[in-house]
């Protein structure tokens, strides 16, 4: 018989059971190979199970270095129980500074402490304890979005100022480069707002009274077509950049693809 013992609101979270009158940590994590997710589970002793409902953030960090060994497994494999039980006294009953020093020498979830409010300047400087601080049940995957976002611009050698991230922000394409962009004053600090709009101002004359021709949504993206998208962006960078040099090429090309996006739609509506 298995009965409940421990868990909290967010059901992803690893709670505790007692299967016939064995504490075991159950988890969902993964997925099989009709991507439902599988369910783990491994002893515990009633110490760990004390640490686990008194102290959220040793629970958070057990669950990070948890899924690791979860996806280890795979589609089909087993969970590593003697690993996952290893893990318990280390990070559950260690000292702040123990359990610092054991996460520098085992893989964890990063992406998962993000998630659940952890402060990523003291995540990356391996002080994994201080950094769940703040740390709350909720998930929050914006903020992994945006970890994603600045981490796949680092590996570009991109550094982003504020208005550079407004911009983005307000083209919609702060978290996803790929995205159409759009118009999206609300996502932009009110600070940087009257910036942002000079920035827009800029962009909008430079390209006042170039379109594209009407038959340009239609058929195959021809050369010329090409061409007329591309004289527009042209024109829209070299003013950007002219009047404002400080701004990074990601929050310039971001501008000037909205100029473009939008003639585009003029373009299909005419």
């Amino acid at each position: 018989m298995i009965e409940a013992v421990f868990s909290r609101e967010n059901g992803w979270i690893p709670g505790v059971v007692n299967e016939d009158g064995e504490l075991r940590i159950r988890l969902g994590a993964g997925a099989d190979a009709l991507h439902d997710p599988r369910t783990f589970d491994f002893p515990i002793e009633e110490r760990h199970l004390e640490v686990i409902r008194e102290d959220l953030t040793r629970h958070l960090l057990l669950w990070s270095a948890i899924l690791p060994l979860c996806q280890a497994a795979g589609i089909r494999g087993p969970l590593d129980e003697g690993a996952a039980v290893a893990l318990l006294d280390p990070i559950l009953l260690g000292t702040p500074v123990e359990v610092d020093a054991y996460f520098r020498s085992i893989p964890w979830d990063k992406r998962r402490l993000i998630a659940q409010h952890a402060d990523l300047r003291l995540l990356e400087r391996g002080e994994v304890v201080a950094a769940m601080r703040w740390a709350t049940v909720t998930s929050d995957w914006e903020l992994v979005k945006k970890y994603d976002a600045n981490r796949s611009r680092a590996r570009r050698g991109v550094r982003l100022k504020p208005l550079d991230e407004a911009l983005l922000k307000y083209t919609g394409r702060y978290l996803h480069g790929g995205k159409r962009p759009s118009r999206e004053p609300k996502a932009v600090p009110a600070r940087l707002l009257p910036e942002v709009m000079r920035v827009i101002a800029t962009a909008e004359q430079a390209c006042a009274g170039m379109s594209l021709s009407p038959s340009w949504g239609e058929g195959e993206y021809s050369q010329e077509k090409k061409a007329e998208w591309q004289r527009i962006e042209q024109e829209v960078d070299r003013a950007v950049r002219r009047a404002h040099p400080e701004l990074a090429a990601d929050a310039v090309r971001t501008v000037s693809f909205l100029m473009c996006s939008e003639a585009a739609d003029r373009a299909r509506e005419s």
